[in-house]
């Protein structure tokens, strides 16, 4: 029992209690699709509207952009995501034709562009979840500043890939419910 009340008080400066933690935390993110990664985008800017609005007395506006402003990073990674999974699917023409080492280099390519914005979202989530009460009474100094370059950056990176995403059947020269089905494979959360 004392090892125990040891371990929890201390698991924190324990180099192995982090790389077990990152371990497991990609192993997780790596058994989802992108739809549950969705999930949890949308369940931390609800966590973010009750944070700013109940807790921080923020009006709707102020809620609002710093729903966006905290969400921003994770909202471009999963659309980064998406993106790697719409152009470098499996089943498209352009990859069933490539032979069997440049299909298994795609594959890979498509499965770290996938797996790396999972894991940070994965990650983030659950770095709020673990110190929820320090979250929530904690407001980023950012929040009244001007947007930061790293925001810009991702707020038109997340244009162009809406954009790319909207042409997506255009440029892969499939059908419009082709590109509806392997968009739907992979936001469907609740498929492992």
């Amino acid at each position: 029992m004392n090892t125990l009340k040891t371990f929890a008080l201390r698991h924190d400066q324990l180099p192995a209690f982090h790389a077990g933690y990152l371990v497991l935390t990609i192993l997780i993110a790596s058994m989802l699709h992108l739809g549950a990664f969705a999930i949890l985008i949308a369940a931390h800017m609800t966590l973010d509207s009750v944070k700013y609005r109940e807790f921080h007395h923020y009006s709707w506006r102020k809620t609002v952009r710093a729903m966006v402003r905290e969400s921003l990073v994770d909202i471009t990674l999963l659309m980064l995501g998406i993106l790697f999974a719409v152009y470098l699917h499996h089943s498209l023409p352009l990859i069933a034709g490539l032979s069997g080492l440049y299909r298994s280099e795609v594959t890979v390519v498509r499965a770290l562009g996938m797996l790396i914005p999972r894991v940070k979202i994965f990650y983030d989530f659950l770095a709020i979840l673990s110190n929820i009460h320090r979250y929530l009474n904690r407001v980023p100094t950012y929040l009244g500043k001007p947007w930061t370059a790293v925001e810009y950056v991702c707020a038109l990176s997340l244009a162009l890939m809406i954009v790319l995403l909207l042409l997506a059947p255009l440029v892969l020269s499939i059908e419009t419910s082709r590109f509806l089905w392997i968009l739907g494979s992979e936001m469907v959360p609740w498929r492992i």
